[in-house]
């Protein structure tokens, strides 16, 4: 089942504002080079924006976003967690789940539009994992 991510219109607001300032600015200033830096992460940014999304397969969650993709075992998965916070992370809102995972305790932070039925999907497959 696919996931998409919620989106904060402040993370939306500060990404696309940084990435317009930055080709303006490059504009005005005729700084081709870095113009080019600019356009090549307003494109980035725009890429992320419309591409992050997660989907529950074959006993996996797959998280994709922009040309990245991560895929983590429910199986593997040790703790799942809400948190509010901005680390960077495959998340376009500030309200995630942290999602323990591995034996080495690996964590991603995520942050699907209908948690509840999300973390419903993840407990049928692993009744296992601990939830805070």
């Amino acid at each position: 089942m696919d996931y998409p991510t919620k989106k904060d219109i402040w993370i939306a607001i500060l990404l696309f504002g940084f990435a317009g300032f930055a080709l303006v600015w490059t504009f005005l200033n005729s700084e081709w080079f870095l113009m080019g830096l600019s356009l090549a992460f307003t494109l980035a940014v725009i890429w992320l924006w419309f591409t992050v999304h997660y989907r529950v397969d074959e006993g996996k969650v797959i998280i994709k976003y922009g040309p990245f993709t991560k895929s983590v075992d429910i199986q593997d998965i040790e703790k799942i967690r809400l948190i509010r916070n901005l680390k960077l992370s495959p998340a376009l809102s500030v309200n995630r789940l942290e999602i323990t995972y591995g034996f080495d305790h690996r964590v991603i932070r995520i942050s699907p539009a209908n948690k509840d039925l999300f973390m419903k999907q993840v407990v049928s497959m692993n009744p296992e994992i601990d939830f805070e």
